[in-house]
């Protein structure tokens, strides 16, 4: 491998012609976080006192020499387009008419030298071409030719992409900075655009052909500094590509892109490729910070193969993202999605959980919407357990990994049956003990939020009328009715042999059903505790509602010897009164109703 590297003022970037390819990643520098850091530093390096400056370094880029003799930007795009930006601003302070107010003639020969020599920097004059060839052209889709309009000096009035706007931010930032020093001195401010381009350096690195250029690349940022594993690893397809493919690999890789954006993880690329990563390829869990150092591990190669077929393992990673950008979808919905209503239902049990989506993405392609509707509403069955024992996340993601590798190996549905009988079966029945022996003294905020604690209710509610022949509900419809705690938040009067522990009995599972809005509004006068009307006004009021959890505290029965009567009087209790010992008989009834609901089923 051939290379020169040479240090180079920004004055003497203008031997080159710099193109940012299409395949590379957008303009992402943060205003705040990004460039006014650069334009500070650069400036605390600054001295306008001294008649010798002492040089400032910013970094290297990786440049490739075309045929055409202009120069591929494999990295540094970042820092470049900053840099053009910022002379940009520069010469549109310097070419604003409150500039040339000074009556310093040596300032104002400086002034125009100065901007002679930023024009020469932004662009030159083609004779051949008949036109301005800047001397930085990015060619990804999301510039939208913004940077050629700032540097010819032309308004931008086409709509703004993500880069766009932070490169306009960018702008705004430096010539704000830049005006601020130029109206406090307008000396101190061309001694400040001298020391710029004369002492600022970058180191230029550049190879003999691109596929060393991308091997530098990835070598220079192999521990992540300043990029994710997902930049690094969309670089690296590039280097074991061939060059023909490149065109293909950008398209695809702007599919996983948009696939994350649309599900709203555009910003968070890493914890899917955890995820997909788990899942498909590593045995056990790995952090992000791990992710790329294993890929390009020879562990990480072989159980991969990326570098046999670059090509298809982008389309792998492209419909992957597309699965999961469909999961966060369906777990982020209130209303059961068409394609994947298990994972809304499973999300009912924490909204923001990812982790069973490792178990979902795992599954072998060929594997239709049921087989991962079958698995999912099985992973319910876990999740629900997890939820009422409180098992943190760090704890069960391990166990998720493992049981990854076992579902990649699952070729059929038979397969499949048999891990959620055997492996799955295994794991809930051990959380189903520590349900056993701890819900008795759960309450409503071992459950909360409360859209938890009505989902499961809910549950509890759809179970009863499916074993009734009553229609059941979509799970939304449980989510528009209030939670109603029986011995009233607000008791008065109450009772010395409940009064010690009243918020304990008033939040106790045991003491919360569901019911219609206007009834509970209703009962709000129903919290004098003196005598037991208050109970009795309830349970007349709860007679009115469609819930059968509610509406079953009295002795309802329909018809003689029907299912609804034999479901009731062994499944369900109704109370004649209430206090401490009813609500824990209700909480007891409520558990065994759960294991019932939430159980290993393949059918």
């Amino acid at each position: 491998m051939k290379l020169n590297a040479e240090t180079k003022t920004i004055e003497e970037l203008s031997e080159h012609f710099f193109i940012v390819p299409d395949y590379q990643r957008e303009y992402v520098w943060d205003a705040d976080k990004n460039v006014t850091v650069f334009l500070e530093d650069i400036y605390r390096e600054f001295n306008p006192n001294l008649q010798n400056q002492t040089n400032y370094f910013i970094g290297s880029a990786i440049i490739v020499k075309r045929p055409d003799g202009l120069f591929d930007v494999i990295d540094g795009q970042q820092r470049l387009t900053t840099i053009v930006i910022m002379l940009c601003a520069i010469r549109d302070i310097l070419s604003s008419p409150s500039s040339d107010a000074t009556t310093d003639e040596d300032a104002s020969e400086t002034k125009r030298e100065l901007l002679n020599l930023i024009k020469e920097l932004l662009y030159k004059y083609s004779l051949k071409q008949g036109k301005k060839v800047p001397r930085l052209v990015l060619q990804y889709e999301e510039s939208k030719d913004y940077l050629l309009k700032l540097i010819e000096g032309k308004p931008y009035n086409e709509g703004d992409t993500g880069s766009i706007k932070r490169m306009k931010d960018a702008y705004k930032a430096i010539f704000n900075f830049s005006t601020a020093v130029y109206k406090d001195s307008e000396n101190a401010f061309l001694k400040f655009v001298q020391y710029f381009l004369g002492n600022v350096q970058i180191v230029t690195i550049e190879p003999d052909n691109i596929g060393s250029a991308l091997k530098i690349f990835e070598t220079i940022n192999e521990r992540g500094v300043g990029l994710n594993a997902m930049d690094l690893l969309k670089n690296l397809l590039f280097i074991k590509a061939k060059e023909e493919d490149f065109k293909e690999i950008k398209e695809i890789w702007k599919k996983v892109v948009t696939n994350l954006q649309e599900c709203g993880e555009g910003d968070k690329p890493l914890r899917f490729l955890r995820y997909f990563m788990i899942a498909r390829y590593h045995d056990g869990v790995i952090t992000e910070e791990d992710i790329y150092e294993w890929i390009v591990s020879e562990e990480g190669k072989t159980a991969i193969k990326y570098e046999r077929n670059p090509v298809e393992f982008a389309k792998l990673l492209a419909k992957i993202s597309k699965k999961y950008s469909d999961f966060v979808k369906a777990g982020s919905s209130w209303v059961e999605d068409t394609n994947y209503p298990s994972v809304t239902r499973l999300s009912y049990l924490s909204k923001n959980a990812r982790q069973p989506f490792i178990l979902l993405l795992a599954l072998n392609d060929s594997f239709d919407l049921a087989a991962i509707n079958l698995l999912g509403k099985n992973l319910e069955v876990l999740m629900f357990y997890y939820a009422m024992n409180k098992v943190l996340t760090k704890y069960y993601e391990d166990l998720f990994a493992k049981l990854a590798k076992t579902i990649r190996s699952i070729q059929n549905l038979e397969g499949l049956k048999h891990f959620i009988n055997t492996d799955l079966s295994e794991v809930v029945q051990k959380q189903k003990e520590a349900f056993s022996n701890s819900f008795d003294t759960r309450n409503q905020f071992d459950l909360q939020p409360q859209y938890r604690i009505k989902y499961v209710l809910g549950q509890a509610e759809d179970f009863i009328r499916k074993n009734t022949h009553l229609p059941g509900n979509n799970i939304d419809f449980y989510q528009q009715l209030h939670l109603e705690h029986i011995l009233p938040q607000e008791g008065k009067n109450v009772p010395e042999e409940i009064k010690t522990n009243y918020n304990n009995w008033v939040y106790r599972i045991g003491n919360l059903t569901l019911l219609e809005g206007p009834i509970n509004q209703s009962l709000n006068a129903a919290n004098d505790l003196s005598s037991d009307s208050w109970f009795l006004t309830k349970t007349k009021a709860y007679q009115n509602s469609n819930i059968e959890l509610t509406k079953t505290f009295n002795a309802n029965k329909i018809g003689t010897d029907t299912a609804y009567n034999r479901f009731v009087s062994e499944k369900l209790k109704h109370f004649d009164t209430w206090n401490a010992g009813k609500i824990q008989e209700r909480q007891e009834m409520l558990k065994q109703l759960f294991l019932e609901v939430w159980k290993i089923d393949t059918n």
